[in-house]
């Protein structure tokens, strides 16, 4: 449950001292109580509070002074300020010097209630904006790519030598394997950090559609449009762009693209004026086998891109991260579990490490993920755990393409023959001895049941 909010009312008026404490006593605060403002120095200097009420005008120090000390020793709470002296100067003087909101006597119980609750509402919500971007900065470090073969290294040098630059940049790669995540830390590794870094999905959207999302429209653009509307590029305005699967929008729309980027400016649908905007822009672009960076694209934004192009290496090219990616995504998921799973077994870790994931990271991290959920707390990964696509499909493909290039290493072959009888003796029982079905179960064909029957003498 939340803490009540901690308040401290301030007021040299013993009364009047009385009746602001009793307008709070229904609403469940930690009411704190100084009837000077030394005493409130003192109860400020001891103790936290997420909001201060206090009087401005005080023998002694005054509640400006009380709101200067507040904003010295705890900068996050909010100061609302009361007085019955009020002039423009008073109130001028007090915003400046950081209160939330000035309160002039007299006043009803439940104004000054509902004023300090917007200030607490107001505290909670910068709190929690700062702790999202403190947060989104934490998990977008260069750190947070996981990863230490030589193509994530070289990546990885690139995103360091390419992030506090405003150089467009386009992630070149196929999907799954992690473009969203290196163009969140561009941008978080960037001076934009503290403004947006918005996301645009070009990829199965109506021309129509995606040019009104990009670049809004004026009144009256068409019969509905009777207000205005920013695009995605306003909002990105002092931050960053993120245009995934770029090659995917309409080329006319992809020429505007490469318009911002030579004159810095947007016209929105049906606007008279151009909106000049300072914007970063990161696209990301599928490729598949060998075609080009950025085959998709228009030449000339293809061409904008080229100098600050980064190419996002696949899964298969990348073997050796997957233990490391395992163990990460394992990390992940444990975090909801009062007892963590232990890990992968070798034979786990030899089978997947094994696996064309042609689905690459996402797919990896998805099936750690479907694993964990179906895992009893405390225990370990093994390869009995594996989908049996995992353990069968690639040894059959090798089975039927068999030469010294393309045959299993003997880690995998022991760890698999290792676990083919249980599986076989479960399959089996879950078809009450129907061959055919427990075929089926296992994804295999008949013929390739009866050979692993035969080998691990299984007779019924």
């Amino acid at each position: 449950m939340n803490s009540p909010m901690r308040l401290l009312i301030v007021d040299d008026e013993p009364q009047l001292l009385e009746l602001l404490s009793d307008f709070f006593e229904p609403t469940g605060c930690d009411i704190r109580k100084a009837s000077s403002g030394t005493e409130a120095i003192e109860l400020i200097e001891r103790e936290r509070f997420d909001v201060i009420l206090t009087d401005l005008k005080m023998p002694g120090p005054d509640g400006l002074e009380v709101l200067r000390t507040a904003r010295k020793i705890q900068s996050d709470a909010e100061v609302v300020m009361m007085t019955g002296y009020a002039t423009v100067d008073n109130a001028i003087e007090a915003m400046r010097a950081g209160a939330f909101h000035y309160l002039m006597k007299p006043f009803k119980g439940q104004e000054v209630v509902n004023l300090v609750q917007k200030a607490y509402a107001h505290r909670q919500l910068r709190r929690e904006n700062q702790f999202l971007k403190s947060e989104f900065r934490g998990e977008h470090q260069v750190q947070s790519m996981v990863g230490t073969s030589a193509s994530m290294l070289e990546m990885i040098a690139a995103i360091t030598r390419l992030s506090d630059t405003d150089t467009p940049v386009l992630l070149s790669g196929e999907r799954g394997t992690g473009r969203t995540l290196a163009a969140r830390v561009i941008h978080a590794q960037s001076s934009r950090s503290g403004a947006l870094f918005v996301a645009v999905y070009c990829a199965g959207k109506q021309e129509d559609m995606l040019e009104d999302e990009l670049f809004g429209h004026a009144p009256g653009a068409w019969q509905q449009a009777v207000l205005p509307a920013a695009g995605k590029f306003e909002l990105a305005n002092h931050g960053t762009l993120y245009l995934a699967d770029a090659g995917e929008a309409p080329p006319r729309l992809q020429e505007r693209i490469l318009e911002f980027l030579s004159i810095r400016t947007i016209r929105p649908i049906g606007g008279e004026h151009a909106v000049e905007l300072d914007v970063r822009l990161i696209a990301s672009c599928s490729q598949t086998g060998a075609r080009p960076t950025g085959a998709s694209l228009v030449p000339g934004l293809r061409a904008a891109f080229e100098p600050g192009t980064i190419a996002v290496p696949s899964l298969r090219d990348r073997t050796e991260d997957i233990p490391l990616l395992l163990h990460h995504f394992l990390f992940e998921a444990n975090r909801d579990r009062k007892k963590p799973l232990q890990g992968f077994s070798q034979a786990a870790l030899t089978a997947l490490s094994g696996y064309p994931w042609h689905g690459n990271v996402r797919e990896l991290r998805d099936l750690v993920r479907q694993i964990a959920g179906k895992k009893k707390q405390g225990t370990l990964v093994d390869a009995t755990d594996l989908p049996t696509d995992i353990l069968y499909g690639r040894r059959r493909k090798q089975t039927v393409d068999a030469s010294p290039a393309s045959s299993p290493p003997d880690l995998l072959q022991q760890a698999i023959e290792g676990i083919e009888k249980p599986m076989l003796l479960q399959a089996l029982a879950l078809a009450a001895g129907d061959r055919r079905e427990a075929a089926s179960i296992l994804n295999i064909d008949l013929p390739a049941l009866e050979e692993l029957a035969r080998r691990h003498n299984i007779d019924g």
